[in-house]
């Protein structure tokens, strides 16, 4: 008996019923794959706000004002635990796919095949005109799988760069650099791939506008599974798993909307609108920022001939014609009892190494010359830092971190000198210095040069560097010091010292740095005796 002879014996009604029996609908995403979707959704978000928060403008936090170190706060928090999440999510779906027939399913589904090679090409010439039909896709084309693998391997990269960098202590700093660069640039790929992929993709495109809905209820209707996965809508037909789409209800794969559309549907279609021009801004800045980062720009006033040639002509511009900026002489340390190396080498007394010595001379406003120039191995006996207020002299108990380093105060180290528990921020020879500031002007170069040996005995031949104080075993305790342990730890971790003890040594491998260049800022480096061998 043909099909047509058995078409035949059965009524029409019958098989209309049979068809009216069969689901018209189909579940694309079950609720743990929403789960796990939602889950990613938020973190995903979150973390895109949190991280690009660090790139804002400087000027718009300092308008925020004291808001704005409490937002920063809470955001540095907000992003670690967001991570956090998304890579238990990250978890929770490998367990997904090995445990659960339907995660088994969704795994081998998306394996790529050969069949996704040719997928590609065939839709390549139906754009191009050159075949009449788009190729017939499964329950998951090449696109899909392409969008998943990024997925993975994106979730994989800065999860991991990111743990690098939280976890910075144990690293070195190649480790770190490269950290930094990998994470800022997936970052940026990943924002960029949602909003012009996925978003287009699945939202935006013709058929989807203004949203699907598969992400919240998880159903796919037979007439868009048919659009989409022409494949897989033959075989559940062929199963008798759904209702096969009627010829005259099959609107290219979508199903007409009514002519008078609901007022939330009307809000929803301008949203989704207008949220198409939004992203494209965003994205816009996101490239700029990857590939077109703003200079720092200034506005500057002409400058008064005459008053420049007066200030070249003046006593102030030998004082200050060693430093690289003009040094303001109204910016003065105001201690009621200057120490001797104030006397002599004033304020700013750093003035030989152009590339570090702005941060030198920064502490000299909170710390004695012999905090950095005194060390404890050079002397009997343990050795504590200790503030004193700079017009009575007296201790000071805990310093206004809020100020910057304007705490009216120096940290001084105390120690045994001579047998006795002394401040050794105060000379050792005190009658010799007086005698010697003086006479002097009246001393030639070969005295002055004797005396001075005398001057600085008390001085180490090598002084503390900046990776010995801000590293990861610090030379001064700076919570013991009077630092709150947030600060201290903030003062171990400065990226500054760090910079500065690295300063044109390439850390990447030898073949990319130049050693002419390296061997000629290592022997400046020795000369200085800036190492911190």
């Amino acid at each position: 008996m043909t099909i047509m002879d058995t078409d035949k014996i059965i009524p029409d009604d019958i098989k209309m019923r049979r068809s009216d029996d069969l689901p018209n609908e189909i579940t694309r995403l079950n609720g743990q794959e929403r789960i796990q979707h939602l889950f990613t959704f938020l973190t995903f978000t979150i973390l895109v706000i949190t991280g690009y928060m660090l790139r804002m403008p400087e000027a718009w936090i300092i308008k925020l004002g004291a808001w704005g170190g409490i937002i920063f706060e809470y955001r540095g928090l907000t992003h670690r635990v967001c991570g956090v999440l998304m890579i238990l999510t990250g978890l929770y779906h490998v367990v997904y796919l090995i445990a659960f027939k339907d995660g088994r399913s969704f795994m081998f589904n998306m394996i790529p095949t050969w069949k996704d090679v040719t997928d590609i090409f065939q839709n390549l010439a139906y754009y191009l005109g050159r075949r009449k039909e788009p190729p017939k896709f499964k329950r998951f084309d090449y696109r899909e799988k392409a969008e998943y693998l990024a997925l993975v391997a994106g979730t994989i990269i800065i999860s991991t760069t990111g743990v690098f960098l939280w976890t910075e202590e144990y690293w070195s700093k190649f480790v770190l650099d490269l950290s930094i660069l990998i994470h800022g640039m997936e970052a940026v790929l990943a924002t960029l791939a949602i909003i012009v992929w996925h978003f287009y993709a699945v939202h935006w495109k013709p058929g989807q506008f203004p949203m699907s809905n598969i992400w919240i209820d998880g159903k796919m209707s037979t007439h868009h599974l048919k659009e989409e996965h022409p494949l897989q809508y033959e075989e559940l037909v062929e199963a008798g798993k759904i209702a096969p789409v009627e010829e005259h209800e099959d609107s290219h794969g979508h199903e007409l909307l009514p002519r008078h559309k609901p007022f939330g549907r009307r809000v929803l279609e301008i949203t989704s609108f207008l949220s198409i021009f939004f992203f494209a801004f965003v994205s816009v800045l996101l490239l700029k920022l990857l590939y077109f980062p703003s200079n720092v720009t200034g506005t500057t006033k002409a400058v008064d001939k005459g008053r420049f040639e007066g200030f070249l002509t003046s006593g102030q511009a030998k004082k200050t014609d060693t430093h690289f900026h003009n040094t303001d002489e109204t910016v003065k340390l105001v201690i009621a009892n200057p120490p001797v190396c104030v006397t002599c080498h004033g304020t700013l007394p750093h003035s030989k190494s152009p590339d570090i010595r702005s941060f030198l001379n920064m502490h000299n406003y909170f710390m004695a010359c012999e905090t950095c120039h005194v060390r404890s191995t050079d002397l009997s006996g343990d050795v504590q830092y200790v503030w004193y207020d700079n017009l009575t002299e007296e201790t000071v108990a805990a310093i206004d971190e809020t100020k910057h380093g304007n705490y009216g105060a120096r940290l001084v180290p105390v120690g045994t000198r001579d047998g006795k528990l002394d401040r050794l921020d105060l000379p050792s020879n005190p009658e010799f210095i007086h005698e010697y500031l003086a006479k002097r002007d009246s001393l030639t170069p070969e005295e002055q040069a004797k005396a001075k040996v005398l001057l600085h005995q008390d001085m180490s031949k090598k002084p503390i560097q900046c990776t010995e104080c801000h590293g990861r075993e610090p030379y001064i305790n700076f919570v013991a010091a009077g630092y709150s342990q947030k600060r201290a730890d903030s003062l171990y971790r400065t990226e500054v010292a760090d910079m500065i003890d690295r300063y044109m040594k390439f850390y990447l491998p030898t073949m990319f740095d130049s050693d002419l260049m390296k061997k000629q800022k290592m022997k400046e480096l020795e000369i200085e005796d800036r190492s911190t061998k």
